[in-house]
């Protein structure tokens, strides 16, 4: 289920003269086309159109960023959203190089001078501070969480960020360089499909450093080229069972892409990427490299663009995959456009997936690669400044999905998926926003019990308001309910509502101050974001920032 934020870090179209410092995870709970299923508050998993964790990823400026080791972590950025522009849920042909489903796209946006420090505090003993500073070019933050009995009594959080960000022009380039370190330490009873009544423990110290450069506008001629270089140390303990598992994760990666000049109304779409994975540790040294080259023309007829390319892909220990993609958009009218694509993607496994043993849970080196079929049909219109919507059909075909059964990481063979997804923007005035998004899901899987692939929600339906009245009040509102398929490994009920309220406060006699207040889980909702996982109880929290 989609989680919802202490008040602190709750965002609305109408508090611009805040910065929004959540991470990207946080922030992801409000983009309706994604569920963010998060074990307490330290581990988020992502699923777009009822994916698996496995499914779904992030890219910054292009690049897939990745924890080789485990795609839990997958989400993860420790970096203020003010950093980023909106992001964008791609699917269909704009993921060709992403995850199998879905990937979450952020964009690096213009650096502006800003700072500013905000703290908070909540029930449950749950503590946050964050100092934020940034110049036209440069700038950092330090940010710090902790939090006690978030579900089970020895579940606690203590998370440390730091963080520094360049962005510069050149000749007409945008250049940006990022480094980032976190370090977590957590309670993870019951966590990962454990019984509810082990205790576990994890530490992760993640340092992630990266860097772009961008001419040209990217929704017109462009050329971007990403790097990073990641490492990520995770280490794991099951004290009751004298267990621990410590693996150290490398990740290097870097990209190429750009779109030519239209010429007789003819263009070409071009990508590259070349990554290499280490790991090492309790479950082994392993290493492999992965590799793709896109060249995708496109011709505009009109109020038509047809575009259809290939896409190879190479991967250690496998042959070379020559993989079709296509795509039309017609204009059907001045603001609604008709789309379709068909895409192909494939991607190893995590090593947890193939490496981990365990007292309760255990990889499967035999795993495949998995080979991911994505058709899409949709319409989307503007019908005003103030109103658009859209709607969608989509069909993927997964071979080798894999889930964790009973404990196991388990090849589900052929797995066919099928949906729809329908989303309602409504803007009257520039202090009002409404949102609602609908998405049904079906699956074709002969195994069930899984935590994953195989528990999704067949029915999920997210509301959203924003309200910002009397100059000095925005009155916020979230609601997330879904009704999850069938599933024997799910101990609580199949529906779930899970709803936040929150109220931003700016005194007029204190411009340079928001106070905040939010109550979350409004509802008391039980329901489990992850089979046999203890929910999180009603919380309440306040927060205070100011900008100097």
């Amino acid at each position: 289920m989609k989680p919802f934020l202490p008040a602190l870090f709750l965002t609305s179209c109408c508090l611009a003269d805040f910065a929004d410092l959540r991470t990207i995870e946080h922030g992801l709970r409000e983009d309706p086309g994604v569920v963010v299923n998060s074990q307490g508050k330290a581990q988020h998993d992502l699923s777009i159109r009822g994916s698996g964790y496995t499914g779904a990823g992030v890219s910054l400026n292009g690049l897939n960023l990745k924890v080789p080791y485990s795609a839990h972590f997958g989400s993860e950025l420790p970096l203020p959203g003010n950093l980023f522009l909106e992001p964008e849920v791609r699917t269909g042909l704009d993921n060709a190089s992403g995850s199998l489903a879905g990937t979450v796209a952020y964009t690096t946006a213009p650096r502006e001078e800003q700072t500013q420090d905000s703290m908070g505090l909540g029930s449950k003993e749950q503590y946050q501070a964050t100092l934020f500073g940034s110049s036209e070019y440069f700038g950092g933050v330090i940010d710090w969480e902790k939090a006690r009995k978030i579900d089970h009594g020895k579940n606690d959080l203590e998370r440390e960020d730091t963080g520094i960000f360049v962005q510069f022009p050149a000749g007409g380039w945008v250049f940006d360089i990022l480094s980032t370190l976190r370090t977590k330490e957590f309670g993870a009873q019951g966590y990962y499909g454990i019984p509810k009544q082990v205790y576990a423990e994890q530490r992760t110290d993640d340092f992630l450093t990266f860097f772009s450069a961008t001419k040209g506008e990217l929704d017109d001629a462009f050329f971007r080229t990403s790097a990073s270089l990641r490492e990520f140390d995770d280490e794991y303990a099951i004290p009751s069972e004298l267990f621990t598992n410590e693996v150290v994760s490398r990740h290097g990666a870097v990209m190429a892409e750009g779109r030519t000049l239209e010429i007789q109304h003819i263009a070409l779409n071009l990508r590259g990427d070349l990554e290499y994975e280490r790991i090492s540790g309790d479950v082994g040294t392993h290493d492999r490299l992965r590799g793709s080259v896109m060249v995708l023309p496109e011709v505009r007829f009109e109020r038509v663009v047809f575009k259809a390319g290939l896409n190879s892909v190479f991967q250690s220990d496998e042959s070379a995959e020559w993989l079709p993609l296509a795509g039309i958009d017609w204009l059907a009218s001045d603001n609604g456009t008709v789309y379709a694509s068909y895409s192909e993607t494939e991607r190893q496994p995590d090593y947890e997936t193939l490496y981990y043993n365990g007292p309760y849970r255990t990889g499967n080196p035999l795993l495949e690669q998995q080979h991911s079929q994505n058709t899409e049909l949709g319409f989307r219109q503007f019908l005003s400044a103030s109103l658009d919507w859209k709607i969608a059909g989509f069909h993927r075909r997964m071979d080798h999905a894999s889930d964790w059964i009973g404990g196991v990481a388990t090849d589900l063979g052929t797995l066919k998926v099928a949906g729809i997804d329908t989303g309602i923007g409504f803007y009257p005035t520039e202090n009002v926003r409404l949102t609602a998004y609908y998405q049904w899901v079906h699956k074709d899987n002969e195994l069930t019990g899984g935590l994953y692939e195989t528990d999704y929600p067949e029915h999920l339906l997210n509301l959203s308001a924003q309200w910002r009245f009397l100059d000095e009040y925005t009155l916020q509102f979230a609601q997330t309910t879904r009704w999850q398929t069938e599933n024997p490994a799910r101990t609580g009920s199949d529906f779930g509502a899970e709803a936040s309220l929150g109220l931003h406060w700016e005194p007029r006699f204190a411009n340079n101050v928001r106070l905040s207040f939010l109550v979350d889980n409004l509802w008391g909702s039980n329901f489990e974001a992850i089979p046999g996982l203890e929910p999180r109880p009603t919380t309440a929290s306040a927060g205070m920032a100011v900008r100097w």
